[in-house]
């Protein structure tokens, strides 16, 4: 096993593991340590989203997901016993309409088996106790399960070891934020109940069981009556025990009937806290998932967030490390990722603080609810879209181009590219490799001119940037003499893109769209890619 490598991998939670395949998918060698015995046995984080099911249907594994999570399709919001607010996810802009729910230690399970079936092993107990940079490498000192210490050098170190992650402490990087005063209690329950067994359920009282004061009940679904629950406690001092009594004391008195525990196992305290580093990037070390943000669990965000974290960083690094692109590339993590997390602990923060100490707190859930009654279809696919992280657009990058026009309805720069379905198959189908995609629109009925531009387009792409590019041109009529034709058979893709003449798109391996324009300008998007592959990063003001 080699000391010195491009990349150390530390903590192998379910973020760590997430680089260590994305990195393993793109044959970049690493190792990835961690301070634990073992993968985590309790159930922890359970909220797979939509987003995060595309990502596992990259690297192959959503079916395995699929099979052994459980399939959530609504959330319902509740006043007292009374059901203000439906919120289904079959909306969506994807071909998971839904929430998958699956405890942590499943999540990791099945990203480990990926990397042993690639024959690439956790170390463990492996614990990192210092940390510097030398120039251009990172120099780590690690202890072995036997006592004796290993001193690892890597061009990159990622972090993935938590909120308490020992690289930040040891690069001595601030993480500022702040706590939530309340403490809640985490649950897993076997309920019996005469709501639907499929759907999230939060129960909101308005002072009837605290004086003055509202309480959140949250019951989530893991098939065969099997449930996470969590709620708020207002104690007046904090705890660290809860008895499966209290437990189901809480469950009787705020789900109003509506369940009845049969069994309670693992209880836990927890508090709630929100911070994010300012840089995310500290020379040749990158922090990722929970070394970089904490939250509130408000919608399960966090292991998601940190999901994308390392989906963001992986092609990037990987292209940098096979000489393929300039470091600065690197750059555009922080410019992408930084926002995407400050927001997400500010929302989250933001809708803890206002259902705990809000007085306003039912006039605004009010006011939702008739929103949603006036325009219940776009206004529950945005906030579903915001939910499962759909709805995540990288808005000041330096490697997206946002000067070019597209049909303000199509899929823009910046934003994901969408999952639909072509011909029966889905077309995140033809974006499972790890390449930039090119897809030219060439028209329901494209011309012969059209058909020999986008000909000769496909052509210098290929050569210009050998296995960086993929191709594809989407036609409304049969072509037999070009490779790589989508036929679009029933005009759906032309539809979803606006596009009634041509439209080209440059999609990254993360698919997140780099550059659209309507018009098929292969100039343009040869200096594009050129651009961004040397490190010319753009001013996005």
């Amino acid at each position: 096993m080699s000391n010195h490598l491009p990349v150390l991998i530390v903590g192998a939670g379910p973020t760590g593991l997430m680089m260590a395949c994305e990195l393993e998918r793109r044959d970049i060698p690493f190792r990835i340590i961690d301070k634990n015995s073992g993968p985590t046995q309790g159930s922890n984080a359970t909220w797979i989203q939509t987003r995060a099911l595309e990502m596992f249907d990259a690297q192959g594994l959503a079916d395995e997901f699929l099979r052994i999570g459980y399939r959530c399709d609504a959330i319902n919001l509740y006043e007292g016993e009374k059901n203000l607010i439906h919120l289904p996810l079959k909306y969506l802009d994807s071909c998971y309409p839904f929430i998958l729910m699956l405890p942590q230690r499943e999540t990791e399970e099945l990203l480990n088996q990926y990397l042993q079936k690639a024959r690439i092993r956790v170390e463990r107990p492996v614990e990192l106790i210092n940390v510097r940079q030398q120039n251009a490498t990172v120099v780590a000192t690690v202890k072995r399960p036997d006592g004796d210490t290993e001193v690892i050098t890597s061009h990159w170190l990622v972090a993935c070891d938590g909120a308490s992650s020992t690289v930040r402490e040891k690069c001595q990087i601030y993480f500022p934020g702040g706590d939530v005063s309340e403490q809640f209690v985490v649950a897993d329950a076997q309920m019996s109940s005469f709501l639907p067994n499929n759907e999230v359920h939060v129960f909101f009282d308005k002072g009837t069981i605290f004086p003055d004061k509202s309480t959140v009940f949250a019951v989530f679904p893991w098939g065969s009556n099997k449930y996470r629950i969590n709620a708020n406690l207002y104690l007046d001092r904090p705890r660290q025990m809860f008895t499966e009594h209290e437990v189901r004391e809480i469950i009787a008195e705020r789900a109003y009937g509506a369940f009845v525990a049969e069994q309670v196992s693992w209880i836990s305290p927890f508090w709630i806290h929100s911070k994010v580093v300012q840089q995310m990037r500290h020379g040749s070390i990158f922090f990722v998932g929970d070394a970089a943000h904490i939250h509130s669990p408000a919608g399960g965000q966090g292991m998601n967030t940190g999901l994308q974290d390392a989906y963001n960083l992986a092609w990037k690094l990987a292209l940098v490390i096979r000489g393929k692109t300039s470091p600065l590339l690197l750059d555009s993590y922080q410019q992408e990722r930084h926002p995407v997390n400050a927001n997400i602990v500010n929302q989250t923060e933001y809708f803890t603080k206002m259902l705990l100490f809000d007085k306003t707190f039912f006039t605004k859930l009010h006011r939702f609810e008739r929103k949603l009654l006036r325009n219940p279809e776009p206004l529950t696919k945005r906030v579903s879209m915001e939910l499962t992280q759909l709805a995540i657009r990288y808005q000041h990058s330096p490697i997206i181009d946002y000067q070019q026009g597209v049909h303000k309805q199509a899929p823009q720069s910046g934003e994901r590219m969408p999952d639909i379905m072509i011909n029966a198959v889905r077309l995140y189908h033809y974006l499972q490799g790890t390449e930039h995609y090119v897809w030219l629109f060439l028209g329901i009925q494209p011309s012969s001119r059209m058909l020999a531009k986008a000909k000769r387009m496909q052509k210098t792409l290929h050569q210009v940037f050998p296995q960086l590019v993929k191709t594809y041109l989407v036609s409304g009529r049969v072509i037999s003499d070009i490779a790589d034709v989508i036929f679009d058979v029933d005009g759906v893709l032309h539809r979803r893109f606006c596009v009634k003449k041509s439209a080209v798109y440059v999609v990254r391996p993360d698919t997140y769209i780099g550059y659209c324009s309507r018009k098929i300008d292969i100039n343009a998007v040869q200096v594009f890619l050129q651009e961004y592959l040397s490190g010319v990063l753009r001013n996005t003001g």
